[in-house]
């Protein structure tokens, strides 16, 4: 209980900080006349955009999870809704861990396998998040720390994919191997790491099957080029579509990669701060930039919020009873709940 409330003091700290540095030297004046002319008829086709961006997610997450497709799309996308509901409400990332027990219940592996497709996903966003950044090089002159930030997060998600295909070819023995390095660490070393790390590398098992790598592959590119579109109507809210369009995937990558930063949930304060940077590269005034970077992710962080309480109400679930499921995980020693990888 005292290291949560530590972790949740040290974000909203954090939070505190980068807002104060995205609301100092505002023209208010100018922040005011944003909101007051904002076209707020675009919000219904971003939100329509975010329905189908989640509908694509729980597609990508069905090929992780079941080549025979007995798991319902439309349940999948519910979890899907109440995994961002808890992102956005909880600390430490719960709802990534309930969606994983969640959908374990019914998926033949376990609930291992559904905190190892949640772990899988984490990594896949990643690495598509970097292959952004690196199709901008040609259009725009990228800050130093987006360079920086891309070149490190890029590094551990291919080291990390390349981890997980090499434990997965070996199985059992990979898993054993694994074991002896580092079963004697003190914590780590417990029969329920053990058994986790197997569920785990079973998980990964599907990245051998190279028939499901095309739907992968288009799945992950579409949701993200999704948020660039997303990024991009917001802008049209905001009269900024005398931006070109790769303005918006490069706020798109820039809140990638600065969620990165541990913070409040929902990432507020270093969302609105990775956004202005990122506006910042295409002359957009500093108050400009920031009622954008804030009716952004206002806009999101609502949505998705509905979204997963109409999941929650689905599934006959109370927000109390969620959090409790993320706290019961929490409270074992766990190889996917502590410092799992977030591009999204």
């Amino acid at each position: 209980m005292r290291k949560r409330r530590v972790q949740v003091a040290l974000g909203i700290a954090i939070s505190l900080l980068f807002l104060c540095l995205v609301l100092r030297k505002l023209d208010w004046g100018e922040l005011w006349s944003l909101f007051s002319h904002a076209r707020y008829a675009y919000l219904i086709l971003a939100l329509a955009l975010l329905v189908a961006i989640n509908l694509v997610r729980a597609y990508r997450w069905r090929l992780l999870l079941d080549s025979e497709r007995t798991l319902s799309l439309a349940w999948l996308f519910r979890l899907v809704n109440i995994g961002y509901l808890l992102n956005n409400t909880f600390p430490a990332k719960a709802g990534e861990v309930v969606r994983g027990i969640l959908v374990g219940r019914r998926a033949k592996g376990g609930i291992g396998q559904g905190l190892s497709t949640v772990l899988m996903e984490r990594i896949l966003d990643m690495l598509t998040v970097v292959l952004m950044l690196l199709a901008l090089i040609p259009f725009v002159a990228l800050p130093p720390w987006a360079s920086a930030a891309g070149l490190t997060l890029g590094s551990i998600a291919v080291v990390a994919v390349l981890g997980m295909l090499v434990l997965a070819d070996y199985g059992d023995r990979g898993v054993d191997l694994l074991w002896r390095a580092i079963g004697r660490i003190p914590l780590i070393g417990c029969p329920q790491v053990q058994s986790g790390l197997t569920d785990l590398v079973k998980g990964f098992s599907v990245l051998l099957d190279l028939r499901r790598a095309p739907g992968l592959v288009f799945s992950s590119g579409a949701i993200w080029i999704g948020y660039a579109l997303f990024n991009y109507v917001l802008m049209a809210v905001f009269r900024m579509t005398d931006l070109p369009f790769h303005a918006a995937a490069l706020v798109l990558v820039a809140t990638g990669l600065g969620m990165a930063i541990p913070a409040s949930p929902g990432g507020l304060g270093v969302f609105e701060w990775a956004t202005v940077q990122a506006l910042l590269v295409y002359d957009v005034s500093q108050s400009q930039a920031a009622g954008y970077a804030l009716g952004l992710h206002v806009f999101t962080m609502l949505a998705l919020i509905a979204l997963g309480v109409i999941g929650l109400a689905q599934e006959g679930l109370s927000l109390g009873t969620a959090r409790e499921l993320a706290d019961s995980r929490a409270a074992e020693p766990s190889v996917v709940s502590n410092g799992e990888p977030d591009a999204s």
